[in-house]
């Protein structure tokens, strides 16, 4: 594979981590659920703010996307 190739892969590996990420987090919230977390060795417990929630309501999620079409 060439630089570029793999760039591209890792960036588009990326995207779609964030993406998991932002619908674990507002289907979490939805649910009125916390989140388990491990940061720098340490367990905590993360709880959404759903008026907070930063993201699009349908960014990244498949069943949404289709449900508009």
């Amino acid at each position: 594979m060439k630089e570029q190739e793999i760039l591209e892969m890792q960036r588009l590996i990326d995207e779609g981590v964030r993406r998991a990420q932002s619908r674990l987090w507002q289907r979490a919230g939805a649910a009125h659920q916390s989140l388990v977390v491990c940061r720098e060795g340490k367990i905590i417990e993360m709880v959404p703010d759903v008026e907070a929630n930063i993201f699009d309501s349908n960014v990244g999620d498949p069943l949404a996307r289709r449900r508009q079409r």
